[in-house]
């Protein structure tokens, strides 16, 4: 009897739990009773992100700018540490040799090239480690 209880207390708390959640969830582009036209209508003409823009193009007159220095020949995780500190955080890095390796340890690696060059730049450009294993030339 008391199984049955908590299994149908249970069975009732889940379809509650269900229920409220569907209720709850109508959605970004659903209008409240209370979104007039006028509200709706502003929210459609909203200007749209520039989706033409490249990751590291500067898409912002008032962006700050650093100087990146030149990391070949240093090992991965120094050059991110090192561009860090010159204000660069959108770092990403690849397999130099083609062979689309996962950088999961970054003291194993070392920087061949990197993207965009050395130079004054946005702080907000991604910056692209083109690396190989310590134990592999570039």
């Amino acid at each position: 009897m008391r199984t049955r209880t908590t299994i149908t207390a249970l069975a009732a708390a889940g379809l509650f739990a269900l229920t409220g959640c569907a209720a709850e969830d109508s959605g970004p582009d659903a209008a409240s009773p209370d979104t007039t036209q006028a509200e709706k209508a502003k929210t459609d003409d909203a200007p749209a992100a520039d989706t033409d823009a490249d990751p590291g193009e500067d898409v912002g007159a008032d962006a700050e700018t650093a100087t990146l220095p030149d990391m070949a020949g240093k090992g991965l995780q120094a050059a991110q540490d090192e561009a860090q500190a010159a204000g660069f955080y959108s770092l990403t890095s690849s397999d130099a040799t083609g062979a689309d390796r996962m950088q999961m340890f970054d003291r194993s690696w070392k920087v061949c090239s990197q993207s965009p060059a050395a130079g004054e730049h946005p702080t907000d450009t991604t910056v692209d480690f083109s690396t190989v294993k310590l134990s592999e030339e570039c």
